[in-house]
């Protein structure tokens, strides 16, 4: 991932943004830095980092705003921040601290250490500790239940699901979903109403078919399920249905239970999408350092480049929006990371803001 040198103070003044309807940050998530990132919007700029663990990755903002929890790919563990204090409350392990390898040989150090103790890989496993410091079941995806007291956690490997009870943050339940051809990993996982969602993919690179399987929310019993692209990327929740990009083409797909897969053209590479209004989806297209405007209805797109006074700014990931609905905040996702604030009735950017290079997610928090 590349991107051009930084603009500088003027993607800073030179187009002066709307009003703010109401006050807030912008939390990103940075893989690199094992922090998510604060940014005041009004001033521009980064006020403070908080330490989260391994490899933050997809954030969720509980239904009153009060909460950010934070997967942590590299820890085996979700982060809790606390939207008023801005700072990690709880940490929650996805599933058990194991006391043997792959190989059957026992873990010493997780003895001598009490990881079994511990809330997050990251006690052990950080930059100054144990090696490797990426470690587990690589959770990935997260979704909250329908009375928000429980998370649903997708990891990458052995296609495991968990669920994780936010009264006392203990894995409740957790199981291996059964593959669909050579899709075992659970990439991501999203609920539509009393359903959840989840997209099983192979192991990458792949050429090779994903699905897409809907599931009971209470006994996670198997309701449907269609073939996808061979990476989708990621589940977006819709009033009857699930938009899932499909990563490695240029196209979404929307799956509605006992209906076949409809299909969007974008431009190519979409990871994240985000609803902008009724019917509206902007979709993040990382290949192609662009967003499209997706309306579902006509199945037209509008597709924009992410640029500001001559620079093109690089693989987007995710967007959040603003209080008023009139910005997106969006993640560019190169080695220079760029908060990029998009007007989206204009189509285009007003503003870049300096955030660490390979961040990934984004929310809005009110701001206390």
């Amino acid at each position: 991932m590349r991107i051009g040198m930084l603009l500088g103070l003027v993607g800073l003044v030179a187009c002066s943004s709307p009003p703010l309807a109401r006050p807030h940050y912008v939390l990103v998530s940075q893989a690199g830095s094992s922090t998510v990132a604060v940014i005041d919007p009004t001033q521009g700029k980064t006020i403070q980092h908080i330490t989260v663990g391994g490899l933050p990755h997809r954030m969720i903002l509980s239904p009153d705003g009060r909460k950010v929890y934070v997967v942590l790919v590299g820890s085996q563990a979700v982060a809790e921040v606390d939207v008023r204090s801005l700072a990690v409350t709880r940490t929650f392990l996805t599933a058990p601290v194991p006391e043997r390898r792959a190989d059957g040989t026992l873990i010493q150090a997780h003895f001598d250490q009490g990881a079994f103790t511990h809330t997050t890989c990251f006690a052990c496993h950080n930059p100054g500790g144990a090696k490797p410091f990426i470690v587990g079941a690589r959770p990935v995806g997260i979704a909250l239940s329908s009375d928000a007291s429980r998370l649903f956690i997708s990891h990458i490997r052995q296609g495991l699901l968990s669920e994780i009870s936010l009264r006392d943050g203990a894995v409740v339940r957790s199981a291996s979903l059964p593959p669909s051809g050579s899709a075992n990993e659970a990439a991501d996982v999203a609920r539509v109403g009393s359903k959840l969602v989840v997209a099983l993919r192979p192991r990458q690179p792949s050429t090779e078919a994903s699905a897409v399987r809907w599931l009971d929310e209470q006994n996670w019993q198997p309701l449907a399920e269609a073939p996808t692209g061979s990476d989708p990327a990621f589940v977006l929740p819709l009033k009857e249905g699930a938009l899932v990009s499909n990563f490695e083409s240029n196209t979404l797909s929307l799956h509605v239970p006992g209906a076949a897969p409809q299909r969007f053209t974008v431009t190519p590479g979409p990871l994240g999408m985000l609803r902008v209004g009724e019917g509206q989806v902007l979709s993040l297209n990382y290949y192609s350092n662009a967003v499209s405007l997706l309306d579902l209805e006509t199945g037209q797109s509008e597709n924009h480049r992410l640029e500001l006074a001559g620079t093109t700014f690089v693989n987007p990931t995710h967007a959040a929006l603003s209080p008023d609905g009139r910005l997106a905040y969006i993640v560019s996702s190169g080695t220079e990371g760029r908060l990029l604030v998009f007007d989206l009735k204009s189509a285009r950017v007003l503003r870049a803001i300096p955030i660490d290079g390979l961040s990934f997610d984004v929310v809005v928090v009110g701001r206390h």
